[in-house]
């Protein structure tokens, strides 16, 4: 970096010699270096200051998902106490209930499955008897729950 003391101007008018000549070509160079120096700096700290937001952003999604997630599990028994309700007294009102809980629950992310009459997945469902050679679900014994990708839980079915 340049001082103050070594701040030279020539005047247009005064000879140059060339060790003046030199000297101001060095010094040249040392501010070109420096001015490269504080671009890459620069550069570097935008790189990484854009390179923290992206990260950021990711990190409070998979935040709110854990979120999610965790809210789901806390629910799931009372969603199973709802559905041995409406399986064994299904009156019109309770479905209706029912149906809009797992709608509100959907505009949420969480997605419910584990119906009679899907293939079976191992990812997806936990067999808890097989009754024939097949792999198509017959009854659901508890509804699986997801949200996104991640499975809060299995469904518990009859094969």
């Amino acid at each position: 970096m340049l001082s103050d003391s070594d701040e030279e101007f020539v005047e247009e008018e005064e000879e140059q010699t060339p060790a003046a000549v030199k000297k101001l070509r060095e010094k040249l160079e040392t501010a070109v270096k420096e001015k490269q120096e504080y671009l890459d700096g620069w550069q570097r700290a935008r790189a990484d200051f854009a390179n923290f937001k992206k990260e950021e952003a990711q990190m409070m999604a998979e935040k709110e998902e854990r979120i999610k997630a965790d809210f789901i599990e806390a629910l799931v028994p009372s969603l199973d106490s709802f559905e041995m309700a409406l399986k064994h007294a299904p009156t019109e009102e309770l479905k209706i209930v029912h149906k809009q809980l797992l709608s509100s629950l959907g505009t949420m992310g969480v997605e419910q499955f584990g119906k009679p009459g899907e293939e079976f997945n191992p990812h997806k469902h936990e067999a808890l008897m097989q009754k024939g050679e097949g792999h198509t679900i017959e009854t659901v014994e508890r509804s699986g729950y997801s949200v996104g990708n991640k499975i809060i839980r299995a469904a518990q079915v009859i094969i």
